[in-house]
């Protein structure tokens, strides 16, 4: 992203509005009823909105039959006033939340009656015209929460979706952890071609938080295969407003953890943060500016090979927002974030590597904005935003090594020196392996660690292995319709083109990584292997002195989406349809008819590798709401289905991979390089024809109530049903790996081996797996309560998430970017479908329950708590013995022992509490004192389990929640 164009975005604001008709419009809206006295409609009514988010006043009028609605109203605390001549005046306060209508019934009386009639305090109302299972959350909540300080932090609010410590994958609600959509001030900020959160913004900016899990409308381009939040961030006001904050937590203010590791890292942390807000043009343009800088030290830091060097984590986010309302109908927002993180002396995590190994980063996330809405009349509305998305990442080993790799091969391996040529897997002893063990133990000796006087192998020496350069980028258009026809139609047309691409560079520092195969390995024409390394072919130099060009991976985007929302006396539909069209573009093809493959070979030109047309993608939405106790209560169903945008297979299928790939590189016992192979599935792959978009069907039926003006209840039934799942696997994956008889025997492409013979490519396909699917089944019950003094939301949901395709776990770190196509699943033998994959998927939490809420006590103090118990996480165990038989493989991963899911880590349940003290003084000021404790009991249950039979601890988690931890925070405000 260039920061000049979106300055300019942000200027050209201000000179330009006409009809800028985009859609997620950051707003809400606010509809309902105005009877008289005997409950006949009254027509004609001024309904006048105010609020300080809204800098001119918003005006309407009801209709014949009493209804009004207020729309593309900012998120915040409104004033709502009826008046008409010879009526008494009645003032109605209100809360619009994100992306959710307010309603309200009003009831007038003759001005000799009353004069006035001022109705205070906040109602807890249910949509009675949406089947959606949607919630929000403003800051006037939050704020009094037990919760962190980033974005992601706020997903443990979603109500029904699992409380995860990941600092990657999202939590599973109906999809895989990549399923889930995440949009930042409607920006969406997901991973392109990953699907997991990319941004660590600060929550400091956000003013409300929305969430919708199913029932989705053909409204706001929903193709999430789990949930999708979203957030709106603060606005300037026509008063200044502003804060000033700073927090901390240092190492004394953490508990110990449950599990002794000789890697005894020490940290501390702070987060400083700014901000102000206020009018330019009082009325007309406001400013909001904040800045927010997290620091995190680690020092004295020592582990099995002793000290280790201290890292320092830094950030520097600004974010700019300018509102302007140049007409009471016309309201046009404009935002920058800039973000920019350097961390150093990382990747020393564990109690066996030496802290050469350590690595730094930096990165830079730039998000901009320009939206805009106009409110033509009382029936229609137009709407319209364009966003630009940049996450700029690089990291690189603290270390270099500084010598090249030539593909003359004029560059041996030191056996010498192996922690100055990559970094090194120190080799163990193999009980019968004479021969072996006695070519390691010199190893052992010298990079081993010292357990009890004596070396032991087993950890890691050398150096970082990898210098990675990734520019992922995301630039997006909306546009939107919305009109009343009649007094029963609301109709609304939408279109979203938005393109992701990244631009990868990944090199290898020396040999990269570095194992020990002793001579117990053979190359193909049976001569010995006795070092193997493996580094990014990009790190080549050829004979010409050039290394391999930046691989770029492109999908394109564009969908088109009608709604109609059709009310009729108690009833409401909404029948809709959203269609997409989605473009996969990889690098290093041209097409050539002439060609049986179609193509010819053409390094670093983009090519089209895969369309889904329109026709492919239809997605219907359906949905029915009767209300019932006199508008208190309804009764609701849908039907959706939902294509998720999320694929990596831009990259992980592009002919490109073909110069970029890993490459293994083996060695005599002197370090001469006798031959090198590719990694077989990291390479240019063809697509099956006719291949059907992954899908998502979703049924639903609930009930929701509001008790009275506090208490509001929900339930419903849902369930989901994955299929059409792609991935990459061998060809003839069908017959090589002995699939069932209900599974197709065929090669997935009969023509493979012609392709391959023109241009090259991988024995693995892109192909549509037979019988991959996901079920999920949920009963969610949940309850929230508002009053004037305090606030209640609680939830139990029974769900039950299997199947045999599961891509929470593919592999043995999950917490990561994980290709979305092109996983371990189906790669090879023992990791097909038929390989007791089928089973209770890793995201399955049969048991939930999550209760939050805050109280204000009358000395200016308040008391937050947030409390969730969950069921254990499924597991399995993995051991490639089981399929011997059809692999000369010696890795467990990813190769099922038995059947998914077959065993439980135990039950997780926690507790987080704060407590806040204002001292108010000279009228509008405060100071705000505040402390939090997250997981009081201190309950640190392990999770990601050591699943491989064949390796050390097996069945003992990798990780745990973490430990009990106090914070405390010091807040100015005025």
């Amino acid at each position: 992203m260039k920061k000049y164009t979106v300055i300019v975005g942000l200027l050209s604001m201000l000179l330009i509005v006409g009809s800028l008709p985009a859609l997620g419009q950051q707003t809400g809206s606010i509809s309902g009823t105005v009877t008289s006295a005997d409950g006949d409609p009254l027509p004609g009514i001024t309904v006048e909105a105010t609020s300080d988010v809204l800098p001119r006043p918003r005006t309407t009028f009801s209709a014949a039959d009493g209804s009004f609605r207020l729309v593309q109203l900012p998120p915040g605390d409104y004033e709502v006033t009826f008046s008409l001549e010879g009526l008494a005046t009645v003032t109605q306060e209100m809360k619009v939340l994100l992306q959710q209508n307010s309603a309200v019934r009003v009831s007038m009386q003759p001005e000799a009656v009353s004069e006035q009639v001022n109705v205070i305090g906040e109602l807890a109302t249910i949509d009675t015209t949406s089947a959606e299972i949607k919630s929000a959350v403003d800051s006037d909540i939050f704020d009094q929460l037990p919760i962190g300080q980033q974005y992601r932090d706020l997903v443990k609010l979603v109500p029904g979706v699992q409380y995860s410590e990941d600092k990657v994958r999202g939590p599973s609600a109906g999809g895989s952890g990549q399923d889930n959509v995440y949009l930042f001030d409607g920006v969406n900020v997901s991973l392109p071609l990953f699907g997991t959160l990319s941004s660590d913004s600060s929550s400091n900016d956000i003013d409300q938080v929305s969430i919708i899990k199913g029932g989705a409308r053909a409204v706001d381009f929903n193709r999430s295969g789990g949930f999708t939040i979203n957030t709106t961030s603060k606005s300037g006001t026509n008063r200044f407003h502003g804060t000033a904050s700073y927090q901390i937590q240092n190492q004394g203010m953490s508990a110990k953890r449950d599990v002794d590791s000789a890697a005894a890292f020490s940290r501390d942390q702070d987060w400083t943060s700014l901000s102000l807000g206020g009018p330019i043009v009082p009325s007309n343009l406001t400013f909001y500016a904040s800045y927010y800088r997290p620091t995190t030290t680690s020092d004295s830091r020592t582990n099995l090979y002793g000290a280790v060097p201290d890292a320092e984590s830094v950030r520097d986010e600004f974010f700019g927002k300018l509102t302007w309302t140049p007409s009471d109908s016309i309201l046009v927002h404009g935002s920058y974030r800039d973000s920019e993180n350097d961390d150093q002396g990382s990747g020393v995590t564990g109690e066996a590597i030496t802290g050469t190994a350590s690595s730094g980063s930096d990165s830079q996330l730039e998000i901009g904005t320009l939206e805009a809405s106009w409110v033509i009349n009382d029936r229609s509305f137009v709407n319209f935003k364009a966003t630009d998305f940049s996450n700029d990442f690089n990291s690189r080993p603290d270390n270099v090594l500084g010598f090249d790799i030539r593909s003359d091969g004029s560059v041996t391996l030191d056996v010498n020196n192996l922690d100055r040529m990559g970094r090194l897997a120190v080799p163990q002893p193999i009980a019968g392996e004479d021969a072996y063990n006695a070519f390691i133990a010199p190893l052992i000796s010298r990079y081993g660690y010292v357990q009890n006087g004596v070396a032991v192998g087993g950890g890691i020496a050398g150096v970082a292995t990898t210098f990675n350069d990734q520019l992922f980028s995301r630039e997006s258009f909306q546009l939107g319709y919305d009109l009343l026809v009649g007094d029963h139609h609301e109709l609304h047309f939408g279109y979203q083109n938005y393109s992701d691409g990244e631009d990868l560079s990944r090199t290898s520092n020396g040999w990269g990584s570095i194992t020990v195969p002793g001579g117990r390995a053979t190359t193909d024409d049976g001569t010995p292997i006795f070092f193997e390394a493996r580094f990014q072919q990009q790190s080549v130099i050829d004979l010409n002195g050039n290394i391999s060009p930046v691989i770029t991976s492109e999908f394109e985007s564009q969908s088109i989406e009608i709604n109609d929302k059709l009310t009729y006396d108690k009833w409401s539909f909404n029948v809709g349809v959203l269609v997409s069209n989605d473009k996969l573009y990889g690098q290093g093809l041209r097409e050539n008819s002439s060609n049986v493959s179609g193509f010819e070979l053409a390094p670093g030109n983009r090519y089209k590798m895969h369309e889904d047309d329109f026709s492919d993608m239809v997605q219907p939405r359906l949905g029915v709401t009767r209300a019932i106790n006199d508008g208190r209560a309804t009764v609701y169903a849908s039907y959706a289905r939902y294509h998720p945008a999320a694929s990596s297979l831009p990259r992980a299928a592009s002919w490109a991979r073909n110069l970029r790939r890993t490459i293994r590189g083996f060695f005599d016992a002197d370090g001469n390089l006798i031959s090198i192979a590719g990694v077989r599935s990291s390479s240019g792959k063809f697509f099956q024809d006719n291949l059907n978009p992954r899908a998502i069907d979703e049924y639903m039926v609930g009930y929701s109530r509001q008790f009275n003006n506090g208490w509001t209840g929900k339930a419903y039934l849902r369930h989901r049903y994955g299929y059409n799942f792609w991935e990459d696997t061998n060809n003839n994956a069908r017959s090589r790996f002995l699939a069932p008889d209900e599974f197709s025997h065929d090669d997935y492409i009969p023509e493979l081996g012609t392709f391959r013979s023109e241009i090259g490519g991988s024995s693995y396909v892109i192909a549509e797996l037979d019988n991959a699917f996901t079920k999920f089944y949920e009963a969610n019950f949940d309850a929230e309560w508002r009053g004037s003094n305090a606030y209640f939301k609680g939830s139990y949901v029974w769900s039950h998430y299997y199947g045999n395709f599961d891509q929470d776990n593919t592999t043995t770190g999950n917490d990561g970017n994980i290709f979305v196509g092109s996983s371990f699943i189906a790669d090879g033998a023992g990791r097909q479908l038929w390989n007791n994959r089928y089973g209770n998927l890793r995201g399955d939490r049969r048991h939930q329950l999550k209760a939050y809420g805050y109280y204000n006590f009358k000395w200016n103090g308040s008391a937050g708590i947030f409390g969730i118990y969950q069921s254990g996480q499924p597991w399995e165990a993995w051991d490639v013995e089981v399929y011997r038989a059809l692999t000369g493989s010696s890795s467990d991963t990813s190769r099922f022992a038995e059947p998914a899911g077959s065993r439980t880590t135990d039950d997780h349940y926690q507790v987080d509490l704060n407590y806040t003290h204002r001292f108010p003084f000279a009228d509008r000021y405060s100071v705000q004192l505040r402390a939090d404790v997250f997981n009081a009991f201190d309950k640190q249950t392990g999770y990601n389990i050591q699943n491989k039979v064949n390796s050390a601890n097996f069945g003992t988690p990798r990780d745990f929640f973490l430990p009990r931890r106090f914070q405390l925070a010091v807040k100015f405000t005025f």
